[in-house]
């Protein structure tokens, strides 16, 4: 049998057994570099949001990290990632995100928070599971509160956005890819199916709950685009 092991900081090495499971041998060693880098560490952070809901994130740090000291901190999510705990990042460019084990060796906090979504109010769950984590970080005393930005791509980058509008909490962002406006995004059509996107905005990811001329508001009030005005953040 062959297998792969991994972790924040073991890469995805081949092992190699038999039925017995009795011995392992590793097969390969992929990255002999890696143990002349400084690395990182991963921990599991938990917190509840505005709503009481329990939450769990991932907060990576520098190898050497000093809670005595003051750190800049990039904020990313998309939906849920605190099963990737375990996963082992690399010393890689990724097309669309940030690769927190990069940031995090360079002397970054990157923090990734579980988001709990209610049907009709995408943005204001972002906003009510991320910002009480990022406030519990800081009370921890490690955060340089003038040096925290964020960052997210499509679904992400909408919520970059639309967070934007309503603090100015962070020193920069960067929103990728973003949706923001879901009242001309409605009608539009998918690249390759050639579906409309109709259906993604009333009951799949944007979990608006129903058809724009139902919830007109919801539509609104859930799009950045309507509150540039109140933007701040250098974007």
């Amino acid at each position: 049998l062959i297998y792969t092991v991994q972790s924040h900081v073991l890469s995805p090495d081949i092992q190699g057994t038999d039925m017995t499971f009795a011995k392992s041998t590793k097969l390969s060693d992929i990255n002999p570099q890696q143990k002349d880098k400084k690395w990182s560490t991963v921990e599991m952070i938990n917190w509840s949001s505005l709503d009481g809901i329990p939450l769990e994130g991932l907060l990576y740090k520098p190898e050497d990290f000093d809670a005595t000291k003051e750190y800049p901190l990039i904020v990313y999510f998309y939906e849920r990632n605190s099963d990737n705990i375990h996963r082992y990042w690399g010393a890689t460019p990724i097309r669309s995100i940030i690769n927190p084990a990069f940031y995090a060796s360079r002397g970054y906090l990157v923090f990734i928070p579980d988001i709990v979504y209610r049907d009709g109010y995408p943005g204001p769950s972002c906003y009510n599971a991320v910002m009480p984590g990022v406030t519990q970080l800081i009370n921890e005393g490690y955060v340089d509160i003038d040096h925290i930005g964020m960052q997210g791509h499509s679904w992400g980058g909408y919520q970059t956005a639309y967070l934007a509008t309503r603090t100015n909490l962070f020193a920069c962002a960067e929103s990728g890819a973003p949706v923001a406006n879901m009242t001309s995004a409605y009608g539009g059509i998918r690249w390759g199916s050639g579906l409309s996107r109709m259906f993604q905005y009333e009951r799949t990811q944007s979990r608006l709950g129903g058809t724009l001329w139902q919830y007109p508001m919801r539509y609104i009030e859930n799009s950045p685009i309507f509150f540039v005005d109140r933007i701040n953040t250098p974007m």
